[in-house]
């Protein structure tokens, strides 16, 4: 497994392109725009995309969204089912704001705590992770978490913007992301990368039990 990340956009997001060597399958997470170093990468690499996936709705983690699935039509957009009125409703993904466009998305698979996807020779893992937004999701990988803005390094995302809510954040990272074992990398929607151990460590915001 090969993990690029790309940090983009006017919030510095980090939008994380994933594949597997063997296969060359890939799928992206947040796209905050589509660059030409994005599309090199896939390029250079033969890479084939197979999902466009979303941890949450918000204007800065979707820019590029658009743009990535007229380039790649075979893609699918995935994102939490819960989630899916926040990204059809501009009043709450805040595109105009953030973007300087109106859009709207609807994602093509709708994903739930639990659920699977195949990604080549990778299994991808969804946790429902909601509390930043009410269908926040995480990805797992072997090794690895993509936690949008629910985990930062030594910070968490915020939780005063429409349907956000602190509790639920807080038993999201301490019951599904602190049970995760201490050495997986967490890749945050901004910032840079951590692990659970230094989180359940050092985080302020939400202490290990």
């Amino acid at each position: 497994m090969r993990i690029k990340t790309f940090e983009l956009g006017s919030l510095g997001t980090n939008c994380y392109l994933v594949w597997d060597e063997g296969s060359k399958e890939a799928f992206i997470v947040d796209p905050a725009d589509f660059t030409d170093g994005m599309r090199a990468v896939i390029s250079d690499e033969g890479l084939l995309l197979r999902y466009v996936i979303l941890t949450h709705g918000h204007g800065d983690h979707v820019g590029g969204v658009s743009a990535m699935l007229a380039a790649y039509p075979g893609a699918e957009l995935a994102a939490g089912r819960d989630e899916a009125p926040i990204l059809g409703d501009p009043g709450y993904n805040f595109t105009e704001y953030i973007t300087g466009r109106i859009e709207t998305f609807k994602p093509d698979v709708l994903l739930s705590d639990g659920d699977e996807l195949t990604v080549g020779n990778m299994t991808l893992r969804v946790m429902a992770t909601p509390g930043h937004t009410i269908g926040g999701i995480s990805v797992l990988v072997p090794g690895a978490v993509f936690s949008g803005d629910t985990l930062f390094r030594a910070s968490i995302g915020r939780t005063d913007l429409p349907t956000g809510d602190f509790g639920a954040l807080e038993r999201s990272i301490r019951e599904k992301l602190y049970t995760l074992p201490d050495d997986t990398e967490v890749y945050p929607g901004h910032m840079e990368t951590t692990t659970i151990g230094y989180e359940k460590r050092y985080n302020g915001f939400v202490r290990a039990n």
